[in-house]
C-alpha cells in the first residue's frame, strides 16, 4: 500500500474533499451537454442554420469525446490520473470560451471539438481517481454520489440553460463552466495530494488510435446518411475498420486496449454493453423532446428546461441510494429493473399526441429518470470491481466509451430522422406534424434499446 493510499484510507475528510471537488468538475460535462440542448433553437435562429446542422452541436461533441475515450484513458494511466484530469479541466474551459465567443457555426463547432476531447479524459480520469481513493471501502457509495453529480448536471442543465438563454442569450450557456473549472483546478492542487499512474511503462498505440478514430467517424457519418448509398458505404467502411482495429490490437505487445483480456471478463463486457444500449435509449430523447416541446407545444426555453429536468432530478435522488443498496444486494436486480422502468416510461411517451397534458409527459419523464438512477451506479460499480488497480483508467474509459457510443447511436438516429423528414429545411418553417412523427419514431427506437439494456443487465454473470 502506497503512502497516499494509507492517507486516504485513514482520513475520511480527505476522501470527502476529493469526492466533492472531482464531482464538481465532472458535473460540468453533462451540464454543458444538457444546457446546450435547450439553447439549440436560439442558436439556430441567431446563426441561421438548418435542422441537420443544428444537430451537429451536440453530435460533434459526442463524436470527438467518443474517439478520445480510449487514448485518453490510456494517457491518464501513463501520465497520471490527476495530471490528466487537470489538463482536461483547462481544455474544457478553453473550448467553452471558444463556443461562447463564436461568430459563426464553424467556430462554435470547433469549440465543441475541444470540449469533447477534454470531456472524455475528464470523465474517465475522475471516475478512476475516485475508485482509487475509495479502494479500501465505500466505492459503490462514492461512485453513486459521483453519478449523482452527473445527474445533477443533467438536472440543472435544462433549467439553467433555459434561464440563461432567456436572460442573457445562448452564448452565456457556453461560458458557464469556464470560471467553475478554473476554481476546480486550484482546489485540486491545494486539497488532493498524490498521483496515480500505471506500473506499465509503454507508449500509446497511435496506429491503433488512428484506426479506432477512423472506424468511429465512418460509422457515425454513415449511420446518419443511410438514406443514401454513400451512407451505407461509409458504415461498411466503419465496420471493416473496427475489425481491423481488433486484429491490430491482438498483435500488439502494448495495445490501446487489451481486447482479449476484456472479452474474458464477462461481467465487465455485459455491463459495458448494457450501458451502451441504455444511453442509446436516453440521449437522443432529451434532444428531440426539447425540440418538440419548444416548437410543437410552444414552451419557452425556461419552461422546457423545467419539464426536462424532472428526469435528471429523479436520477440525482435515486443514484446514491442505488449505489448503497448495490453494495449490499448486488447489481443485477437494480440494473435490470431500472432498464425495464425506462422502457415503460418510453412506451407511455410513444402514445402521446398534441393533446396530451404536460403533467402526463412530466410523469413519464420522472419514471424514465427513476429507472436510469437505478441502473447506472450498480452497473458502473459492478464493472469496475472486476478490474485491477492499474487498469482503472482504461477500464473507466471503456465504460465512458460505451455510454458515449450509446449517446452517439441515439444522436445518429435523431440526425437520420431529421434529415429524412426535413431534408435541410428549418424546423420552425415546416409542418409541426413532421416533428411529431420524428419524435414518435425516435421514442420507439429508444424503447427497443432500453429492452436490450435490460437483457444484458440480467445476463452479466
Amino acid at each position: 500500500m502506497t503512502q497516499f493510499a494509507r492517507y486516504y484510507q485513514r482520513y475520511s475528510q480527505a476522501r470527502l474533499k476529493a469526492l466533492i471537488i472531482l464531482s464538481l468538475a465532472i458535473l460540468q460535462f453533462p451540464l454543458a451537454v444538457s444546457a446546450s440542448l435547450v439553447a439549440l433553437p436560439a442558436i439556430a435562429q441567431d446563426l441561421q442554420v438548418n435542422a441537420v446542422l443544428i444537430s451537429w452541436i451536440p453530435a460533434i461533441f459526442l463524436l470527438v469525446s467518443l474517439i478520445s475515450q480510449l487514448p485518453g484513458g490510456r494517457l491518464s494511466d501513463l501520465i497520471g490520473l490527476k495530471k490528466a484530469f487537470l489538463i482536461s479541466c483547462g481544455l474544457f474551459a478553453l473550448g467553452g470560451a471558444m463556443a461562447a465567443f463564436a461568430p459563426n457555426i464553424e467556430i462554435l463547432l470547433a469549440g465543441r471539438v475541444v470540449q469533447g476531447a477534454a470531456g472524455a479524459i475528464l470523465a474517465s480520469a475522475g471516475m478512476a481517481m475516485i475508485s482509487r481513493i475509495y479502494a479500501a471501502g465505500g466505492r459503490g457509495a462514492a461512485l453513486g454520489w459521483m453519478t449523482s453529480a452527473v445527474y445533477l448536471g443533467m438536472t440543472a442543465g435544462p433549467l439553467i440553460g433555459g434561464w440563461l438563454v432567456d436572460l442573457f442569450g445562448w452564448r452565456s450557456v457556453f461560458m458557464l463552466p469556464v470560471p467553475i473549472l478554473l476554481g476546480v483546478i486550484l482546489s485540486i492542487r491545494l486539497f488532493i495530494p498524490g498521483e496515480w499512474k500505471s506500473s506499465e511503462k509503454h507508449k500509446i498505440d497511435w496506429v491503433g488510435t488512428a484506426i479506432f478514430s477512423a472506424a468511429i467517424a465512418a460509422l457515425y457519418f454513415g449511420s446518419t446518411r443511410l438514406i443514401e448509398l454513400n451512407g451505407w458505404l461509409l458504415a461498411l467502411l466503419g465496420v471493416g475498420l473496427g475489425y481491423l482495429f481488433i486484429k491490430w490490437s491482438g498483435k500488439q505487445a502494448f495495445p490501446l486496449v487489451r481486447i482479449d483480456l476484456m472479452m474474458k471478463n464477462k461481467t465487465f463486457i455485459n455491463s459495458a454493453t448494457a450501458a451502451m444500449f441504455m444511453y442509446a435509449s436516453q440521449y437522443g430523447i432529451v434532444l428531440i423532446l426539447s425540440l418538440y416541446l419548444q416548437y410543437n407545444r410552444q414552451l419557452s426555453p425556461t419552461d422546457t428546461g423545467q419539464l426536462m429536468m424532472l428526469q435528471a432530478l429523479m436520477m440525482t435522488i435515486i443514484a446514491p441510494l442505488a449505489g448503497r443498496v448495490s453494495d449490499r444486494i448486488g447489481h443485477r436486480l437494480l440494473a435490470t429493473g431500472g432498464s425495464i422502468s425506462i422502457a415503460l416510461g418510453l412506451l407511455a411517451l410513444t402514445l402521446m399526441n398534441h393533446e396530451t397534458p404536460l403533467w402526463v409527459i412530466g410523469l413519464c419523464i420522472m419514471v424514465i429518470g427513476t429507472g436510469h438512477g437505478m441502473f447506472s451506479t450498480p452497473n458502473n460499480s459492478a464493472a469496475l470491481a472486476t478490474l485491477p488497480a492499474e487498469r482503472m483508467g482504461i477500464g473507466s474509459a471503456i465504460l465512458s466509451l460505451s455510454r458515449q457510443s450509446g449517446q452517439l447511436i441515439g444522436m445518429a438516429v435523431i440526425t437520420l430522422l431529421l434529415g429524412l423528414y426535413f431534408a435541410g429545411a428549418a424546423i420552425g418553417e415546416s409542418d409541426p406534424q413532421l416533428l411529431e412523427s420524428v419524435t414518435t419514431n425516435a421514442l420507439t427506437v429508444s424503447l427497443l434499446t432500453a429492452l436490450l439494456a435490460a437483457w444484458f443487465s440480467w445476463r452479466k454473470v
